[in-house]
């Protein structure tokens, strides 16, 4: 004995709810035929009459008003599950988390994702804000569906790739007496007090190495894990910071100038997925939503450099 399948259910359920297999077939848009055929195949598969046949009509059995009320909470089932893989397949639900630097996760990153987020009431988010170093392990411990850096990655687990590029910006007092330059010459800075970042990633090299390219000689008179916490000192007049282009995002305390820097130090955000598993559509989706956020924000941000071969 054959096993019924879902579509001579779903014939069945027509034909009770319609009560003929005329309006059967308008229900499921095919032909009376087609229904008839069905019926007769779920009968077969059931082992028992399901319809008394007579006058042009089909007049249900006892037995498949009781069976009727078993298929019907089948299809309630069959078409909550299309309706989740339509979710799914419309990224309108999951868990998913990212990993990322400190000065992107802490404000800038929820900045961007929240109309992500408030067009999928179902979608379940994590942010872990991690020292870039760190990330790496949220990774490879599947603790992030992806992450983004400002160090690249060797992990065998870990497919790393470059991201956006991102200029570096000067941190000034608003007092100071370049604040209202349209862009500044590092050189210009020789000899003022610098609060600096930290060594965990790419940015303090960058800004060292930028520094040192325009003969400015600085005062380190203080050094700090954050972007935020260096523009609290500059804020208060301790000196300038070289911070990251998407600070000014995060940064709504005022008495800050954020002035370009010119030629631009620059430095790449790499973004981290995984080596053995695909990527989602729901988390693709993230990482396009976070990437074109970046590069509209700011005119500072760059596409990704392209990879050498």
């Amino acid at each position: 004995m054959a096993r019924p399948n879902i579509r001579q259910i779903e014939a069945f359920n027509a034909v009770m709810k319609g009560g003929s297999v005329t309006k059967a077939a308008e229900l499921l848009f095919v032909s009376q035929p087609a229904i008839s055929k069905l019926i007769q195949q779920f009968e077969s598969s059931c082992g028992f009459a399901l319809f008394n046949r007579g006058q042009g009509r089909l007049l249900p059995t006892p037995e498949a008003r009781r069976l009727f009320s078993e298929t019907e909470k089948f299809m309630t089932g069959v078409e909550r599950i299309e309706n989740i893989a339509r979710a799914i397949r419309n990224t309108e639900r999951g868990e998913i988390s990212v990993a990322a630097f400190p000065a992107l996760g802490m404000r800038v990153l929820p900045q961007l994702l929240s109309p992500f987020l408030a067009r999928r009431p179902e979608v379940r988010m994590t942010i872990l804000t991690q020292n870039s170093p760190d990330i790496s392990q949220s990774m490879l411990a599947r603790a992030a569906d992806f992450g983004i850096s400002l160090v690249p990655s060797q992990a065998p687990g870990i497919h790393c790739r470059p991201f956006v590029e991102m200029s570096m910006i000067c941190a000034l007092p608003q007092s100071h007496r370049l604040a209202g330059l349209p862009a500044i010459d590092l050189a210009k800075l020789d000899g003022e007090p610098m609060i600096a970042l930290g060594r965990d990633d790419q940015s303090h090299r960058v800004i060292i190495e930028a520094l040192s390219h325009a003969g400015a000689q600085v005062e380190t008179r203080a050094e700090v894990a954050m972007a935020d916490t260096a523009c609290v000192l500059v804020s208060q007049g301790f000196g300038f910071a070289v911070v990251p282009a998407m600070t000014p995002m995060s940064w709504s305390s005022g008495g800050i100038a954020f002035v370009p820097i010119h030629p631009p130090p620059r430095m790449t955000l790499w973004l981290y997925t995984s080596a053995w598993e695909p990527t989602s559509q729901l988390t693709q989706g993230l990482i396009d939503r976070v990437q074109q956020g970046l590069l509209q924000a700011s005119p500072l941000f760059h596409s990704p450099p392209p990879r050498r071969s």
